[in-house]
């Protein structure tokens, strides 16, 4: 999957650190680009990704749900 859709929805576990979800917010470029807030299992805003899908999903244990 290369490319992003509003509301659509990414998961990651890392170890220790537990559970991270991520929402697609905005979209560029025909969806190559776009904006991912990212929360931790409490529901705590933890970062936001603005960038491409690819580099997105080439980060580490991001799959979508």
């Amino acid at each position: 999957m290369k490319h992003f859709y509003v509301g659509q929805k990414w998961t990651a576990r890392y170890g220790i650190f537990g559970m991270f979800f991520g929402e697609v917010i905005e979209v560029a470029d025909e969806g190559e680009c776009g904006v991912v807030f990212i929360t931790d299992s409490c529901g705590n805003e933890i970062d936001i990704y603005s960038g491409s899908a690819a580099e997105f999903q080439s980060l580490g244990e991001w799959e979508p749900t």
